[in-house]
């Protein structure tokens, strides 16, 4: 959707899912491509997808080989926006190629840099400075630093705020991600539980595997599921292995762990669809679910 223009500045109408989604990934994601440009690329867009379909987690479960700090690392630098990124991420190799992806443009990644044009009530992710006798002082990437009152995380670490003044001071609170009632970006975990314990802790699961029903045939039943849910989590398999496969390790079937098991992609044309494509086509159906 095309951002919309109100004061003067584009702004993108994103609102937070009425069920919160999450997905879940193997740690072998991206361990097919083997140089570290194709592994960046590939995060990259799975982090874009969720972005497009409004991803609240995303957890990361282990695989074999596992690449979980890698994921993590690229998809926590691709979440942060850019003007905090130079204060929370250092040099490091494995960022050698994320200049390479194109931006979210989410809603917490505004482009505006000048505090004159920022409007009491909007909220923007900031970086704590320092700490003040009249609050803290936070970088929320415009000419001058606010003032924010609150409880504060430590010094040098990510806050979400709310302005409520730009003069004579530009003042703010500290507000939590849930108080935002657009969709402010994704969190990214890493899973010490299995995968059919992570299950366990949502109202609707749901397992993509090309040996399943196709979408059509439960359509009906899911959609009203959805609606009814809290929550869901949406889970993948890995590039070489499905998740049927994964779980018959510890002697499950993906119709004992999920509440759903689904063919997103019936009658694939490619021999093999790959994980990150997967998450594309699949939260692209899910998200009709939503409205």
């Amino acid at each position: 959707m095309a951002p919309t223009q109100k004061g003067g500045k584009a702004e993108i109408d994103a609102k937070r899912r009425s069920t919160e989604l999450s997905v879940a990934i193997p740690s072998s994601l991206a361990s097919e491509a083997s140089h570290l440009r194709d592994k960046t690329g590939i995060i990259g867009r799975v982090a874009r997808a969720s972005a497009i379909f409004r991803v609240d987690d995303i957890y990361i479960y282990r695989d074999t080989p596992n690449e979980t700090k890698l994921i993590r690392l690229i998809l926590n630098y691709i979440e942060t926006p850019q003007y905090l990124r130079r204060r929370l991420f250092s040099k490091r190799p494995e960022l050698g190629y994320v200049g390479t992806l194109p931006p979210l443009r989410t809603p917490h990644h505004p482009l505006e840099k000048r505090a004159k044009s920022l409007r009491g009530g909007e909220f923007r992710e900031g970086v704590v400075l320092s700490g003040l006798d009249e609050g803290f002082l936070v970088d929320i990437g415009v000419d001058k630093p606010l003032i924010a009152k609150g409880r504060a995380p430590s010094i040098g670490s990510r806050a979400t705020v709310q302005i409520t003044d730009t003069a004579p001071k530009l003042t703010g609170r500290f507000v939590r991600m849930r108080d935002v009632d657009q969709y402010w970006g994704f969190k990214v975990h890493i899973m010490d539980d299995s995968l059919e314990k992570l299950a366990g802790g949502f109202e609707l699961t749901v397992a993509t595997s090309r040996h399943a029903k196709p979408y059509k045939e439960v359509e009906s039943q899911l959609r009203l599921r959805w609606r009814d849910a809290s929550n869901a989590l949406v889970a993948f398999g890995s590039p070489r292995r499905g998740l049927g496969e994964m779980l018959a390790t510890n002697k499950l079937t993906a119709e004992e762990v999920f509440d759903f098991t689904v063919n997103m992609i019936p009658d694939q044309g490619c021999e093999t669809v790959r994980t990150e494509e997967a998450i594309h086509a699949s939260l692209a159906i899910l998200n009709l679910l939503d409205g």
